[in-house]
C-alpha cells in the first residue's frame, strides 16, 4: 500500500487542508502543537474504520468546535493493483464516494463503496502489519507485534530460502504453501473468525437447534393442558375453601369493631389534657425567659459604663503624643515638595509614553469586556424565557398523590361491584336457540353456558315463549353508589388541579419540576460569565475604560449576529450555550493590538528620567514615613473619640432600657409570675399522666392492631376469591381452546425432524473435525520449517542498528520476532533492561527492517508521530543515516509527524512538508451603537502617574 494523497476538510481543528505524499521514501509532516499532524493519522483510520453513518464517539469527537459542519476526508492510495480515490463525511450531510482508477474503473457511493474499499484491502493489504509498523504519539516506540503477518511471512521465506538453499525446506516451497492454504480453505467452510461455524456446520447447527427448540414448544404445549387440568380442580377446592373463611372472619371484624369506637373515646380525652399541660409548659417557659432577660440586661448595663470609663483615660494619653509627631510633618513636606518639582520636567516625556501604553491596554481590555456582556445578556435573556416557561400551570406532589388515591379507590369499589352481583347463567338445551338479553338476540349453542353479571337489572327472554328481568338485591345498589361517589371525588379534585385525569396530573408535575432545573442551569450559565459580578458591574467597567480613552481611541462594541438556524439547547444538551450558538465565536472577536513597541519607548523615557525619579522618590518617602506615622496617630486618636462615644451611647442606651422595664414590672413581681407559671404547668402534666396511664392499661394499640389485621384479611379473602374466580375462567377457557389443536401430533413429528437433523449434524462435524485436524498438522510441520526466517530478520535489523550502536553490536531474536537481549561491546544486556532511548531506537529499526524486507506489492507505511524523544543529538545523527540506509534500494514509504523538525534535519532524502493551520474564514460582524460615555459610573480613578507609568511598562 502507498498513500499518494490525503485531504481534510471540517475535521477537528483543520478546515480545509491537503497533503501529499512522496511515493517512497521519508516524508516529514512539521509543524506546530495542535496544528492537526495526529488528526491525519486519526482521519484515516476513521475513514476505513467508521461508516458514515456512524455516531461513534471517536466520529463525534472530529466535529469541528463551534461549526455546525461534517467532518470530511479523502484518501488517494495504491494497493496492489489497484489505484483508488476514497472520500467520505460524516455527521452532517453524509456521504460515500469510491473512485477505482486501476486496473479497471469503477465508481460507487454509499454503503456499497464502503463494503467495496474493505473487500480492496483485505485482497492486497495485510492490515495487522499496518498497525504493527505505526507509533503513535500516545504510546512508547518500543518493540512491535510482528509475528503472524503474511506479508512479512512471505518475505522471510523468501530471504531463507535465498540464505540456506534447501535447509527452508517447505516454507519456501510454493506447492506446500499451497497444501496448507487449501486444506484452511477446507476448515473455513465448517469455521470461521474465532472458531464460529459457517456453511454446513452451522446449517446443520440451526437445523438441529430449530428442530429442538420445536420439539421443546410441541412438549411444553402438552404440558401446558396437563398442568390446566390439575388446576381447575384446585381452584375448585380453594373456591369453597375461602367462602367459609371469609364468614368466619366477617363475625371477628364485628366484634373487634365496638371495642375499637370505646377507646377512641377515651383516647380524645388524653388527647385534650396533652394539650392543656403542653399550653401550661408554654406559658411557665415564658415567663422563665423574661426572668433571665432582665438579669442579662442588668449585667449588661453595668459593663457598659465600665468601658466607657475606660474609653476616656485611653483618650486623654493618645491626644498628648499625637502634638509632637505634628509638628516634623510640616518640615520634611516642604523637603518632598521642593525634590518632586525638580523631577516633573523628567517625568514628562514617560508619562506620555505611559499614557499611549495605558490606552492600547485599555483598548484589548474594553473588547475583551464587551465580548463578556454581549454573551452574559445573552446568557440572561435564555434564562428569562426559561423563567417564564416554568410559570405555566403545573400540580404540587401532594395534590397529584391524593389524586392517585382516589383513582385507586375508583378501581377497588369497581372491582367490589363487579365480584359482588349475582349472576344468570343461559345453558342451551338444542341446536339453534336464540335468546334476547337487554333487547338484543343471540345465538346459544347446543350444551354452551353464557354468565351474565346482574349488577344493573337485566332482561333475559325466549323470542315467542317467556321474558324473565333480574334485578340486583340493596347490596349491589350500595356498590354502585360507592363506584358513582369515588368517581366524583377523583374528578372533582381533577377539575380543581385542571386536568383531564391523573396522567395528565403526573405530567404537569414533571413538567413543572423540568422548567425549575432549566432556570437554574441557566442562572448558573449567567453567573459563570459574570465571574461574580453583575451585568451593571460590567457596564460600568466598560463606561469607566470609555471615559479613560480618547474619543478616537475607542474601538466601539461589537455585536455579532445570531447565527440563522440557531436553536436554544435543552438543559440535559452538553455545552448549553456553545454547542447550541447562543454565545459569541471567539474568532469574531478584534485581533489583540501588539503593545511591544509602546512597551519599549515607555521603558526607553522611563530609563531617561530615573535619576531625577530617585532624588524625588527618596524625599517623598521619607516625608511618607512622618506623615503616615502622624496619620496612623491621628487614626488612633479618632479611633478613641470613636469608642469613647460608642461606649457612652451604649451605657445611656442600656441604663434607659433597664430603668422602663423595671417601671413596666417590677423584679419581685416578675420572678412570683414565673413561679405561679411553673406551679400550674406541673398540675396539668399530673392530670394528662393519669388519664394517659388509664388508657394505656386496656391497651388500644393492641386493639387497633388486631381490629385493622381482620378488615386487612377480610379484604385479602375478598380479593383471593376475585383472583379464584378469574383464574377458573381463564383455565376453562385454555381447555377448551386445546381441545382441537392436536398437540400431541405437532409433538411426534417434532420428534422425527429433530432425529434427521442429529443424524446430519453428526455427519458434518466429523467432516469438520478431519479438516481441521488435517490443517493443525500441516501448518505445525510448515511452522518448524519457518523458524529458519528468523536468521534474515535478524541480519536486517543488525544492519541497520549498526549503524546507531557500531560494529560490535549483534541481537538475539526469539521465533516471534521480538529482540530478546543486545550484545554490545561483549556486554549483554536483556532488552527489558535497556534505556527508554535505546528501546525506541531499537524499535525503529526493527520497523525500518520489516519495510525493506516486505515486497513492494505486499508493504505498508511505516507512519512515526513526533517519536525519538528519548535519543540524545549523536544518535539523532546516526538515525537519520538509519534512514538513509533503510530507504536506499527500495520503495518503501515511511511518514514521520514531527512538531520537533531538528530531531529529522539530518535525513537528506526526505521530503519535507509544513503543516500550517488551517483556519475558517471570519464571519461579517455588524458594530452596534456604542454606549453612552458620561454616566457616573464611567469616572476613573486617578493617581500618581509616576507609580502609573512604572505598573504599565513593568
Amino acid at each position: 500500500m502507498r498513500l499518494l494523497r490525503i485531504r481534510l476538510r471540517d475535521f477537528r481543528g483543520v478546515h480545509d487542508r491537503e497533503v501529499r505524499l512522496a511515493e517512497s521514501g521519508v516524508t516529514v509532516l512539521e509543524g506546530e502543537n495542535e496544528v492537526g499532524k495526529t488528526s491525519t493519522v486519526a482521519a484515516l483510520d476513521l475513514l476505513v474504520d467508521f461508516r458514515d453513518d456512524s455516531k461513534a464517539s471517536p466520529v463525534r469527537a472530529a466535529a469541528p468546535a463551534g461549526r455546525d459542519a461534517g467532518p470530511e476526508v479523502e484518501a488517494e492510495f495504491v494497493s496492489g493493483p489497484y489505484h483508488v480515490v476514497y472520500r467520505k463525511r460524516w455527521l452532517r450531510r453524509r456521504l460515500t464516494e469510491l473512485t477505482v482508477l486501476t486496473p479497471s474503473p469503477e465508481q460507487l457511493a454509499g454503503r456499497e463503496a464502503h463494503d467495496r474499499l474493505l473487500a480492496i484491502l483485505d485482497e492486497t493489504m495485510d492490515r495487522s502489519l499496518w498497525l504493527a509498523l505505526r507509533v503513535e504519539q500516545h504510546t512508547p516506540l518500543g518493540q512491535a507485534d510482528l509475528g503472524g503477518h503474511d506479508a512479512l511471512s512471505r518475505a522471510l521465506d523468501l530471504a531463507a530460502a535465498g540464505a540456506g538453499g534447501e535447509g527452508a525446506g517447505p516454507a519456501a516451497d510454493a506447492a506446500a504453501e499451497g497444501l496448507v492454504e487449501r486444506a484452511l480453505a477446507e476448515v473455513r467452510r465448517y469455521h470461521g473468525g474465532h472458531g464460529r461455524p459457517v456453511g454446513p456446520l452451522r446449517e446443520a447447527g440451526e437445523r438441529t437447534t430449530a428442530a429442538r427448540e420445536e420439539v421443546d414448544r410441541a412438549a411444553a404445549a402438552v404440558t401446558e393442558v396437563e398442568r390446566d387440568v390439575d388446576l381447575r380442580a384446585e381452584l375448585d377446592r380453594e373456591a369453597a375453601g375461602l367462602a367459609e373463611e371469609r364468614r368466619a372472619q366477617n363475625d371477628r371484624v364485628r366484634e373487634l369493631e365496638d371495642r375499637w369506637s370505646a377507646l377512641q373515646a377515651r383516647r380524645q380525652e388524653v388527647a385534650t389534657s396533652a394539650e392543656r399541660a403542653e399550653h401550661a409548659r408554654e406559658r411557665a417557659g415564658r415567663a422563665t425567659e423574661r426572668q433571665d432577660a432582665r438579669a442579662a440586661l442588668v449585667t449588661a448595663t453595668t459593663s457598659a459604663r465600665d468601658a466607657a470609663a475606660r474609653a476616656e483615660q485611653v483618650l486623654a494619653g493618645l491626644e498628648t503624643r499625637d502634638g509632637a509627631r505634628r509638628d516634623d510633618l510640616a518640615e520634611r513636606r516642604a523637603a518632598a515638595d521642593a525634590a518632586r518639582a525638580a523631577s516633573d520636567t523628567a517625568t514628562a516625556a514617560a508619562r506620555a509614553a505611559a499614557d499611549a501604553l495605558t490606552t492600547a491596554r485599555d483598548r484589548a481590555e474594553l473588547a475583551v469586556l464587551r465580548g463578556r456582556l454581549r454573551r452574559a445578556g445573552t446568557a440572561e435573556e435564555a434564562r428569562r424565557e426559561a423563567a417564564r416557561a416554568a410559570g405555566g400551570p403545573c400540580a404540587d406532589a401532594t395534590a397529584v398523590e391524593r389524586l392517585e388515591g382516589l383513582d385507586r379507590e375508583v378501581v377497588a369499589a369497581e372491582a367490589e361491584l363487579t365480584a359482588g352481583a349475582a349472576t344468570v347463567e343461559v345453558t342451551g338445551l338444542a341446536a339453534g336457540a336464540t335468546v334476547t338479553v337487554d333487547g338484543t338476540e343471540h345465538a346459544v349453542a347446543e350444551g354452551a353456558t353464557t354468565t351474565l353479571p346482574v349488577a344493573d337489572p337485566v332482561t333475559v327472554g325466549v323470542p315467542g315463549a317467556v321474558r324473565v328481568t333480574v334485578r340486583p338485591g340493596r347490596d349491589g345498589a350500595a356498590a354502585r353508589r360507592r363506584v358513582a361517589d369515588a368517581r366524583a371525588a377523583r374528578d372533582e379534585l381533577c377539575s380543581t388541579l385542571g386536568v383531564a385525569d391523573p396522567a395528565a396530573a403526573r405530567a404537569a408535575l414533571r413538567a413543572a419540576g423540568e422548567a425549575a432545573a432549566r432556570v437554574r442551569e441557566l442562572a448558573a450559565v449567567v453567573e459563570r460569565e459574570l465571574d461574580g459580578r453583575t451585568l451593571d458591574d460590567v457596564r460600568a467597567a466598560i463606561a469607566a475604560l470609555v471615559e479613560r480613552l480618547p474619543a478616537e481611541a475607542d474601538p466601539g462594541p461589537a455585536t455579532p449576529p445570531r447565527r440563522r438556524g440557531a436553536r436554544r439547547a435543552a438543559p440535559d444538551e452538553p455545552g448549553l450555550f456553545e454547542e447550541a450558538g447562543l454565545l459569541d465565536d471567539p474568532a469574531d472577536d478584534p485581533e489583540p493590538e501588539d503593545l511591544e513597541p509602546l512597551r519599549l519607548e515607555a521603558v526607553r523615557t522611563l530609563d531617561a528620567a530615573d535619576a531625577a525619579h530617585r532624588a524625588a522618590r527618596e524625599a517623598e518617602n521619607a516625608w511618607r514615613r512622618t506623615d503616615e506615622a502622624a496619620v496612623a496617630a491621628g487614626t488612633e486618636v479618632a479611633g478613641a473619640r470613636t469608642a469613647l462615644a460608642v461606649a457612652r451611647s451604649e451605657a445611656d442606651r442600656r441604663s434607659a432600657e433597664l430603668a422602663d422595664a423595671r417601671a413596666e414590672q417590677p423584679d419581685d413581681a416578675l420572678a412570683a409570675a414565673a413561679t405561679e407559671a411553673l406551679a400550674r404547668a406541673r398540675r396539668h402534666e399530673a392530670d394528662h399522666e393519669q388519664r394517659a396511664a388509664a388508657l394505656d392499661a386496656d391497651d388500644p394499640t393492641t386493639v387497633e392492631a388486631l381490629y385493622t389485621t381482620a378488615k386487612r384479611a377480610v379484604e385479602a379473602l375478598v380479593a383471593r376469591t376475585t383472583d379464584v374466580d378469574r383464574r377458573r375462567a381463564e383455565v376453562t377457557g385454555r381447555l377448551q381452546v386445546a381441545g382441537g389443536e392436536g398437540r400431541h401430533d405437532r409433538l411426534a413429528a417434532a420428534r422425527a425432524e429433530l432425529a434427521a437433523a442429529e443424524r446430519q449434524h453428526a455427519a458434518v462435524t466429523r467432516r469438520a473435525a478431519a479438516a481441521t485436524r488435517l490443517h493443525d498438522t500441516l501448518a505445525r510441520r510448515r511452522d518448524e520449517v519457518r523458524r529458519a526466517y528468523v536468521a534474515p530478520f535478524r541480519r536486517e535489523v543488525e544492519r541497520l542498528a549498526r549503524i546507531v550502536f557500531g560494529p560490535s553490536l549483534t541481537l538475539e531474536v526469539d521465533p516471534s520476532l521480538r529482540i530478546v537481549t543486545r550484545t554490545l561491546n561483549g556486554v549483554t544486556v536483556p532488552f527489558d533492561a535497556l534505556s527508554t532511548g535505546a528501546k525506541e531506537q531499537l524499535g525503529l529499526c526493527a520497523r525500518l527492517a520489516v519495510a525493506a524486507l516486505v515486497d513492494a506489492e505486499d508493504g505498508v507505511p511505516v507512519l512515526i508521530d513526533d517519536a525519538l524523544g528519548h535519543s540524545d543529538p549523536g544518535r539523532l545523527e546516526r538515525l537519520a543515516a538509519v534512514f538513509g540506509a533503510a530507504a536506499a534500494g527500495s520503495s518503501h514509504q515511511v511518514v514521520v509527524l514531527t512538531c520537533t523538525p531538528a530531531r529529522y534535519r539530518g535525513i537528506g532524502a526526505a521530503r519535507t512538508v509544513t503543516l500550517d493551520p488551517s483556519y475558517p474564514p471570519p464571519e461579517a460582524v455588524p458594530a452596534p451603537p456604542t454606549e453612552p460615555a458620561g454616566s457616573p459610573e464611567s469616572a476613573g480613578p486617578t493617581g500618581d502617574p509616576v507609580p502609573d507609568a512604572w505598573s504599565e511598562v513593568g
